[in-house]
């Protein structure tokens, strides 16, 4: 029976490469967010809300590139578990705004902790700083492609 690492060896797809280093990479961060109780999407919500206090369920969803269904699911998580506060949007009542709680803000650090121990563990710092580039100039093209496909 063939690993995962020889399956990925064997292909020749950048999206295999691309699948594979994601998947573990998620799967390395749920591990160690399972810790606190939240979820890789829960985390990524937190995140978000701190760079951007005062954001809509539904600009959560869409920078998170994520249903809103599943942005309810986990805010109702977050929110139950004292991370967030929602409440309805002073400018439009159909929407809700969030914010972190103190609780939550006391996350970052972690999560920060979190990423770079994947960092570390990954020796990111020891790959040149032009693939990190390339990287993102690929991604932005990736994004550019499906605009208003999806």
């Amino acid at each position: 029976m063939t690993s995962e690492k020889d399956n990925f060896l064997e292909s020749n797809y950048f999206a295999d490469t691309l699948f594979v280093f994601h998947k573990n990479h998620k799967d390395f961060l749920n591990h160690e967010l399972a810790k606190y109780n939240i979820s890789l999407i829960q985390a990524s919500c937190i995140i978000k809300i701190y760079g951007n206090k005062g954001i809509s369920q539904k600009d959560l969803a869409k920078d998170l590139y994520l249903t809103k269904g599943a942005i309810t699911k986990a805010i109702t998580k977050l929110e139950s578990n004292g991370y967030i506060a929602r409440e309805k949007s002073p400018e439009d009542k159909r929407y809700f705004v969030l914010n972190l709680t103190e609780q939550g803000e006391k996350l970052i650090p972690i999560m920060g902790e979190i990423n770079e121990k994947w960092e570390n563990e990954l020796g990111l710092s020891d790959i040149d700083s032009s693939f990190l580039e390339t990287f993102k100039e690929l991604t932005s093209r990736a994004i550019d492609i499906n605009k208003g496909k999806i």
